[in-house]
């Protein structure tokens, strides 16, 4: 790694190279369940669960986090966490859920996804669809202002909250006011330079992101591979407000700017936010100064784009 000096002196604890296999991901699961359940809730966020149908009626939890005490009709996230369509959600995922939840005052809805590599492409996207027509089927009981409606995630949840995004008319969802997404996965190809040239990053590279692809697109033909592929899909004739912030030593970086540059041109507000001496999943260090002050600007665009629309 050349770049290593490079990296921001606050993620260099972190800046560890990870391989991704079959092997890894069932190991890495069984740590994320518990993890994540040991993460305590901070105070002023309280937490719930709900069951919802999603691919083929396989039932899985959607767990929601909200400000303590509110009543009132609220904004709704749908916050879809990453972790390459196969990790389970991270503890730094639930806790970027309840910061959400906390600091922009909204409803997060944290979905429970089935993964790869048992669960190939359109599991992942069919529950996240049905968790956002359950949102809107009972939004009075859950206490949903359904004019507010946001999605956001993070790399391969990113890839899920676009996907979401582009087809919310064919699927005839209530159209998202706002998006947010975090080094999103977007372009199956792999033909960036960004891509070509990070093969060895830390915590993800070109290397495990074409292993990635295989695995959530195993048996499809390329046709129907591209339907799982944001870049390649049509967009609607209204772009919701969208936030793309990036990493710069990351394979993912520059088909996050060219989606980016993609939704401009087709009409869309388009903030990017590109992260200087950032890695991908950088914000796993969330009490960094680098972290928090990004987190910060995430926060001003949910604010903004609930108050705006």
């Amino acid at each position: 790694m050349k770049y290593k000096k490079q990296i921001n002196s606050e993620l260099k604890l972190i800046a560890r190279k990870i391989p991704y296999n079959r092997a890894v991901i069932k190991c890495a699961n069984i740590f994320q369940v518990i993890s994540l359940h040991l993460t305590k809730i901070p105070k002023g966020v309280t937490n719930r669960n709900i069951t919802i149908e999603g691919y083929k009626g396989l039932k899985y939890k959607a767990e929601i986090f909200e400000p303590l005490n509110v009543k009132e009709k609220l904004p709704c996230l749908i916050y879809v966490h990453g972790g390459a369509f196969s990790y389970k959600a991270s503890a730094y995922h639930k806790k970027l859920a309840c910061i959400y939840a906390m600091k922009v005052k909204c409803r997060v809805y944290f979905p429970d996804y089935h993964l790869t590599p048992k669960y190939s492409y359109p599991a992942a996207y069919d529950d996240v669809l049905a968790l956002y027509k359950c949102i809107m089927e009972n939004a009075e009981e859950f206490g949903i202002d359904l004019e507010k409606i946001g999605i956001a995630g993070d790399s391969a949840g990113a890839s899920l909250a676009a996907l979401i995004c582009n087809n919310y008319e064919q699927e005839r969802l209530k159209q998202p006011c706002i998006q947010m997404l975090i080094y999103p996965l977007t372009d199956i190809n792999m033909q960036t330079d960004s891509m070509k040239k990070f093969s060895d990053t830390p915590l993800w590279n070109s290397k495990n992101n074409k292993r990635m692809w295989s695995y959530y697109c195993k048996n499809l033909k390329t046709e129907d591979a591209y339907g799982a592929s944001p870049m390649h899909g049509s967009l609607p004739r209204i772009i919701p407000d969208t936030y793309i912030e990036t990493a710069e030593y990351d394979c993912l970086h520059d088909e996050g700017i060219i989606y980016g540059k993609k939704l401009r041109e087709a009409g869309a507000n388009v903030e990017i936010n590109e992260t200087r001496g950032t890695i991908h999943g950088y914000d796993v260090a969330l009490n960094t100064k680098i972290a928090i002050s990004n987190i910060k600007k995430r926060i001003l665009f949910l604010k903004k784009g609930f108050i705006e629309n």
